[in-house]
């Protein structure tokens, strides 16, 4: 698919009409904080933020938070490890999709510095108050890695006055069970808010027995002029890991595992201490945080067994201020920050022929501003920037002790504009800057470090809202200098290089109608064009190729109907186009097959208790969303998903 033109024409200021919405179920609550950094209401931001709230969450179909935001146009997942942690890519970037995608936690980062998918099976669904979305870049006030978008997770709080408890219980197929619980007391100046989860499943795979622990614990003091606040969160997992099948396997034994022994650890801690107040008109506000993890694997690699320990320790000071005053007569938010963190990395593989023991650094120093300006009454601006120096370090201690440094100067900035030139009706664009710093892992083994990736990104659009339908549409563009990427046309065995010049640009529709009292549609389109601009490698010429594994369109529809006061029937269907495997930046391979799957959820309250049947994959597809060639270009592995599941669910309020 290519249509380079027709989006140089229409990123170049032609409005495209479309239709769109931010939510798939219920519409936004007026406040979000991912847009800069503080509660701001969202009719005041040039920039949209999809948001999901916890009934959205209780009425979907999906089992996990990964799968509920594939329900947003321009997020795709993929299961590349057999694992609970779906790859999350936003706006096409392939196998590089979580590292091209910001994901935080109450405005904190839980995306890593490994090529690896950030811990959303971590959070207990019943500790999330909302998840927001916002699409295209974040990092003027988030940093690296936000090219593709950024999604804050925020967890359950106390509120004043609140007393509840909650009880979760649920079973399925493949021996799945999943307990929640959460309770809140809460006074005027004091409130605290308990959840905790343990899901157990032995999924379909052979060898793929998972048991999933979480805590969230926040406890709150003082009011809106002047709080303090401190959150805790703990995980712990255990996996079998199954491996990939061949594609004569997924014909003859699809559920089967390759890797029969093979099992995995995981277990961290995080805390959040905030602090924040009200100065006279101006807002202050501070989070210090902390973040462990430590993982351990044992896998069989080419008959031998191996063994692979990994601990990841990161800190975060982050001080910001609000302040809004008027300028020549026109209302404006001037908002500054700074950011100080600090990774370390330790990493000790044992695998008899080949032992490697890494430990890596990186600190970050960063100051930030942004200015939200109201020209008109209809008419607002947003101008940002951050300015950050990077400290890389990575030290070889195994096989043969090497150290590498290197410092980087990343930038970042933004400009948006919306202008509302009818009741309901806006049109909007965005332009800017991003960058992306080498993982941990694509550092290693480097004589010398990978340069920062760095995107210049642009955004059009027009959104529509009224009482019963919400429209929004969106052209972009961002094309990439030095992208990190994996490439298997380099060297003998493939490496991470800086790319030579590539572009993503893409189509987002989406649209929310509620048709009548009790009936809530919705559906939204994602066409993306990711392609490789230039370059050779090992003697191929990539120039024009698809970039592997990003989907050319898909699409979702689905919507709620309120059957009676106390019955709810959801729906839900997705469908992924085709796609190049894993492996084939040369074009010269099969695509990966289309497939579609339905989703259908019956849920009934009764009293304090609600009741809900899920069936997922109705129609009993077999498919895979991952699959990667095989060197020689001669067959593909894959991670075979689900057939149809059946998932029963019981919940009690306390109040």
């Amino acid at each position: 698919m290519r249509f380079a033109k027709g989006f140089a024409a229409m990123l170049s200021g032609t409005a495209c009409a479309a239709f769109a919405a931010d939510l798939p179920v219920t519409y936004a609550p007026p406040v979000v904080v991912t847009a800069t950094r503080f509660e701001e209401s969202q009719h005041k931001l040039p920039v949209g933020v999809a948001v999901v709230t916890a009934e959205d969450i209780r009425r979907s179909t999906a089992p996990s938070l990964a799968e509920l935001l594939s329900q947003f146009a321009g997020i795709h997942i993929r299961d590349n490890t057999g694992g609970p942690d779906r790859q999350i890519d936003m706006r096409g970037f392939g196998v590089t999709g979580d590292q091209n995608t910001l994901v935080l936690i109450n405005g904190q980062r839980l995306s890593e510095i490994e090529l690896i998918s950030p811990s959303l099976s971590s959070i207990p669904l019943n500790a999330i108050e909302r998840i927001e979305i916002m699409r295209g870049s974040g990092s003027v006030l988030y940093g690296g890695g936000a090219t593709g978008g950024t999604i804050n997770i925020i967890t359950r709080a106390p509120r004043a006055g609140e007393k509840s408890v909650l009880l979760f219980a649920g079973g399925g197929s493949y021996g799945t069970s999943d307990l929640r619980g959460t309770g809140v007391i809460a006074g005027e100046r004091v409130g605290l808010a308990v959840s905790a989860s343990q899901l157990e499943s032995d999924n379909y795979r052979d060898n793929n027995h998972l048991r999933q622990r979480n805590a969230e614990v926040d406890a709150r003091f003082g009011d809106s002029a002047h709080f303090f606040s401190i959150k805790l969160g703990g995980d712990d997992q255990d996996l079998r890991n199954p491996g990939v099948r061949t594609s004569t396997q997924l014909v003859t034994d699809r559920r089967g595992a390759t890797t029969p022994n093979d099992f995995s650890s995981r277990s961290g801690a995080r805390v959040n201490l905030g602090s924040g107040g009200r100065f006279g008109d101006n807002e202050l506000a501070v989070n210090l945080t902390y973040r462990d993890r430590e993982a351990k694997s044992t896998q069989s690699f080419f008959g031998a067994v191996t063994n692979l320990t990994t601990q990841v320790d990161t800190w975060t000071l982050s001080p910001r201020l609000r302040m809004p005053f008027t300028v020549g007569g026109l209302p404006n938010t001037l908002v500054v920050g700074a950011d100080v963190d600090g990774w370390d990395y330790d990493s000790l593989f044992l695998g008899g022929f080949f032992n490697s023991h890494a430990l890596a650094t990186q600190r970050n120093r960063v100051v930030y501003l942004q200015d939200n300006l109201q020209l008109t009454d209809d008419l607002r601006l947003m101008a940002g920037a951050r300015l950050q120096r990077t400290e890389n370090n990575v030290t070889e201690l195994l096989p043969a002790p090497t150290s590498v440094e290197k410092d980087d100067s990343p930038r970042a900035y933004e400009l948006a504009l919306r202008y509302r030139f009818a009741r309901g009706t806006a049109l909007f664009g965005k332009l800017g800057r991003s960058f992306r710093i080498a993982t941990v892992d694509e550092n290693r083994f480097q004589p010398t470090l990978l340069e920062p990736q760095t995107s210049q990104d642009r955004e059009i659009g027009v959104d529509f809202e009224s009482e019963r339908l919400r429209l929004r549409a969106a052209v972009f563009q961002m094309r990439l200098e030095n992208e990190i990427y994996f490439s298997p046309l380099f060297g003998p065995f493939g490496a991470n290089i800086n790319l030579s010049p590539t572009r993503r640009q893409g189509l987002e529709l989406d649209t929310q109608w509620a048709l009548a009292k009790s009936v809530n549609l919705f559906a939204n389109l994602a066409l993306i064009d990711a392609e490789f601009r230039s370059g050779v490698y090992g003697g191929v010429d990539v120039s024009g190729n698809e970039v592997p594994l990003v989907p050319s369109r898909t699409l979702a529809v689905g919507g709620s109907w309120r059957a009676t006061e106390r019955t709810d029937l959801s729906l839900f269907a997705r469908y992924v186009g085709p796609q190049r495997f894993d492996n084939d930046q040369s074009n010269t391979f099969m695509t990966m097959p289309t497939y579609t799957t339905v989703d259908i959820k019956l849920g009934h309250r009764a009293g304090g208790w609600q009741l809900a049947a899920t069936l997922l994959n109705l129609t009993n597809r077999k498919y895979f969303s991952y699959g990667i060639r095989n060197a020689a270009g001669t067959d593909f592995n894959a991670y075979p998903a689900a057939e149809r599941t059946v998932f029963l669910s019981a919940q009690y309020r306390f109040q």
